[in-house]
């Protein structure tokens, strides 16, 4: 029999520590990998914060403006600025400055879901860094978790911190916090839009990375896919006089959310919001399967 040299292997006398989540630790590698390069960065999200700080502006002037305060950048009390003072309220509205901003960044916010999603399951399945993940302790839900988390985390910042800021100009540019004490439920409306917004976009680029082994070529079916929905939804629904054929398009359904939960103008959507709720968990529900499916076939490779 063996005897174990005790100079050299010395018994472990001390305790385990806790279970960690493994899922955790790839997203957060999955992110510091995505951020290396700075100029990406720079160049998907310095629109969305230009136009944060446009409508955190006009958020300001407008509180400004209806307590009799011309903000600085405006030159100073006018004659012009006082007759202003009249209209603030009935033109700027909080809801509609976050309904609008989501509305003129929607192609922005994909760009930064697809940048940084398109290649996280593709590029796993070039490199063949999968054989790698699924050789430790990570189930096939855990890999799903991370790469669902990475996405959602750059989404996040493009969709969901925008406006919580735009909020939060508004509740200390308001007098005496009245936005918070009167609005104050747009807030959380703001975050689980913007969460919803990024989850449902995050999912479908996820399902679209785990078809290709390129970037390159995920990037491209995913504004393709946008693309095309889009633009047949909005040339039916011009030629059959009928705007309920936006409903095949997850873009105009996503709008028709946000209309709802931020009290937004309607935009020629007027059907029932229930519908989008069942067009968006349907196309979710199938970009889900696909990812389980293909990421079960990776895990079966392993």
């Amino acid at each position: 029999m063996a005897r174990t040299n005790t100079e050299v292997y010395r018994p472990f006398r001390g305790t385990l520590g806790a279970r960690t989540l493994g899922f955790l630790a790839l997203a957060r590698a999955g992110i510091a990998a995505a951020t290396k390069r700075k100029l990406p960065l720079v160049i998907l999200f310095g629109p969305p914060a230009i136009a944060t700080v446009i409508f955190s502006f006009v958020v300001y002037a407008r509180f400004a403006l209806e307590a009799g305060v011309t903000p600085s950048p405006l030159g100073g009390p006018s004659p012009a600025s006082m007759i202003a003072v009249g209209f603030a309220k009935q033109m700027i509205q909080v809801r509609e400055e976050i309904f609008m901003f989501h509305l003129a960044m929607s192609l922005f916010t994909l760009l930064v879901i697809a940048w940084f999603g398109a290649g996280l399951i593709a590029d796993d399945r070039r490199l063949g860094a999968h054989l790698l993940y699924f050789a430790r302790p990570l189930s096939r839900s855990g890999y799903l978790a991370a790469k669902f988390l990475t996405v959602l985390f750059f989404g996040g910042i493009a969709v969901v911190a925008p406006g919580l800021v735009i909020c939060i100009v508004a509740t200390f540019a308001s007098p005496d916090f009245a936005f918070l004490r009167d609005e104050g439920s747009l807030i959380p409306r703001t975050i689980l839009f913007g969460t919803l917004w990024a989850g449902v976009w995050g999912s479908v680029m996820l399902a679209i990375s785990s078809l290709f082994l390129r970037k390159t070529l995920a990037l491209v079916a995913s504004f393709a896919f946008f693309m095309i929905t889009t633009a047949i939804s909005v040339v039916l629904a011009n030629l059959q006089q009928d705007d309920r054929f936006l409903m095949l398009s997850l873009q105009m359904n996503m709008q028709r959310i946000a209309g709802w939960m931020l009290d937004g103008p309607s935009m020629r959507m007027h059907w029932d919001v229930r519908w989008s709720f069942a067009v968006v968990l349907g196309i979710t529900a199938a970009a889900w399967a696909i990812l389980f499916a293909r990421v079960r076939r990776l895990e079966a490779s392993a």
